[in-house]
C-alpha cells in the first residue's frame, strides 16, 4: 500500500523567506530586488531565522519526544475569481473531509468545484479586517519602528504559539500594511498564513496574484495560493494555477530551471494529496531533473540538496505499509535536514513496533511539529499522518528520516 504523502507546501515555500530574510524566492527580504535580481539563496531549511540574525548552527539544540505535550494598497479583486481554509487548528484537516470521492459529481458540479464553491463562500463570508482586530492590544510601536524591525518581531510573535502571541503578530501585519511600509506586500499573505489565518491568507494571494505592477514574477504566490486551494480539496484550481506558474519565466534565464523544478515539486506535492500517484511520481521525478541543471548566481550549491528532499518524498510514495512489515527490534538513529539545521533522530522499536521516537532539533517556528508528528507515527504505527498548519517542511523531515530509520530496522 503506498504511503500517501499529505505534504502541503506553502509553509515549505513560506520559511525559506524567514531563513534569513532574503532567499532563493525572489523579494523575501524587505526590498524587492530590480529586475533581473535576486535576493541571496537560504537553504531550504531554516523554519526562521532569529532576531538577531543567528544562523541554525549557533542555536543548542532542544529535545523532544513521543510523549504527550501537556506601498500602495494592491487594486481589489473579485473574491470569487476561480483562482481561487480551515480554522486555526494543530491538524491540517485532509481533503476527505470537505470533498466527495474523487471524481463523483454533486448537483452537476465535479468535487473539485463544490469544494471550490464552498471555499469561495467563506471567502465572502470573510470580514477584512475581522473584527476581534481591534481588540489586540500591543506595545509595539508601529508609527516610530521601521518594517525591517516589525518584520522580525512578527516573527517572533509568531513562533511563540499561543493564540495572544499569534493575534498580535497578525495586527502588526496588517498595521504595516496600512501604513504602507511592507515593500511589495509579499510578506502580508506569507504572515498571514503563518498566523492561523487561511481564509484571509487566500484573499491576500488572490489579489496578489491579480496585480499587474509586480517586477517579478509571482512564483512564490502561485505555490501559496495553489496549496490553500489544495488544503480545501479545490485541486483543480491549484493544478491551473501551478501550471500557470510553469510557463512563468523570471527575467533572468540564469533562474529557469530553479522555478520551474520549484513548480513541479508543488505539483508532485499536489498530485501525491489528490490520489493521483502516477501523476505524482512524474512531477516529482521533472523537479528532482531540473534541480541540479539550475544556475542561479545566489544558491546553486544548495540545489542537490533541494533534489534530495523532493527524491525523499517520491521515496515516501514507493515504501512498504509498516503493517505489513515486520521491524527488527532496536534503536535506529536519522538524521533528516529541517528549516533551522539538521533535525536528529532516535526511532525505538520493540515487538515489532515502533514505540517512541526521539528528536533534537533547532526548529523555530515548528508548531510544536516536533513532538506532535512523532507522537501521531507511533499511535498509527504509521508514516502516512496529517500535518500541522505551518509546519509541513518540519513534518516532512521527521517522517522522511523516520523511514529511512525503518528501513535499517527491515522496513522495505
Amino acid at each position: 500500500m503506498h504511503l500517501r504523502i499529505k505534504s502541503k507546501w506553502l509553509f515549505a515555500t513560506l520559511s525559506l523567506c524567514l531563513a534569513a530574510g532574503g532567499s532563493l524566492l525572489s523579494g523575501c527580504g524587505g526590498k524587492e530586488k530590480s529586475k533581473g535580481q535576486e535576493t541571496a539563496s537560504a537553504q531550504k531549511g531554516a523554519e526562521s531565522q532569529s532576531p538577531n540574525g543567528s544562523t541554525a548552527g549557533q542555536e543548542k539544540l532542544t529535545e523532544s519526544s513521543t510523549q504527550p505535550e501537556q506601498v500602495a494598497e494592491p487594486p481589489k479583486v473579485s473574491r470569487d475569481i476561480p483562482h481561487s481554509t480551515e480554522p486555526k487548528g494543530e491538524s491540517k484537516k485532509k481533503p476527505s473531509e470537505a470533498k466527495v470521492a474523487n471524481g463523483n459529481q454533486l448537483n452537476g458540479k465535479d468535487d473539485s468545484q463544490v469544494a471550490l464553491d464552498k471555499l469561495n463562500q467563506l471567502v465572502d463570508k470573510f470580514q477584512v479586517p475581522p473584527v476581534w482586530l481591534k481588540e489586540v492590544k500591543s506595545e509595539w510601536d508601529v508609527a516610530e519602528k521601521p518594517w525591517k524591525e516589525a518584520r522580525l518581531e512578527i516573527r517572533r510573535l509568531l513562533g511563540v504559539n499561543t493564540e495572544e502571541a499569534r493575534k498580535e503578530g497578525i495586527k502588526l501585519t496588517w498595521d504595516y500594511l496600512q501604513k504602507g511600509e511592507m515593500g511589495d506586500q509579499h510578506e502580508y499573505g506569507m504572515y498571514l498564513f503563518l498566523g492561523g489565518e487561511p481564509i484571509w491568507a487566500v484573499i491576500a494571494y488572490r489579489e496578489r496574484l491579480a496585480r499587474t505592477d509586480l517586477k517579478y514574477p509571482p512564483f512564490f504566490g502561485v505555490v501559496a495560493l495553489a496549496s490553500l486551494y489544495s488544503d480545501h480539496g479545490a485541486y483543480e484550481a491549484a493544478e491551473k494555477v501551478l501550471l500557470k506558474g510553469v510557463k512563468m519565466r523570471p527575467p533572468q534565464k540564469a533562474w529557469y530551471e530553479m522555478r520551474e523544478a520549484e513548480m513541479h515539486d508543488a505539483l508532485g506535492d499536489l498530485y501525491a494529496d489528490w490520489g493521483r500517484m502516477d501523476q505524482a511520481k512524474a512531477s516529482y521525478r521533472e523537479a528532482i531533473r531540473l534541480y541540479p541543471l539550475g544556475k542561479p548566481p545566489y544558491g546553486r550549491h544548495l540545489l542537490p540538496r533541494r533534489a534530495k528532499k523532493v527524491q525523499a518524498k517520491l521515496d515516501l510514495l514507493s515504501a512498504a505499509s509498516l503493517a505489513s512489515t515486520p521491524l527488527n527490534d532496536g534503536t535506529y538513529n536519522e538524521t533528516a535536514l529541517g528549516y533551522s539545521g539538521d533535525i536528529k533522530l532516535s526511532v525505538h522499536v520493540a515487538s515489532g513496533k515502533i514505540t517512541k521516537i526521539d528528536v533534537q532539533h533547532q526548529e523555530k517556528i515548528d508548531q510544536n511539529a516536533c513532538k506532535v508528528i512523532p507522537r501521531r507515527i507511533v499511535e498509527k504505527q504509521s508514516l502516512n499522518v496529517d500535518g500541522i498548519s505551518g509546519a509541513t517542511v518540519t513534518k516532512d523531515a521527521i517522517v522522511a528520516g523516520t523511514l529511512r530509520a525503518l528501513r535499517k530496522a527491515g522496513l522495505n
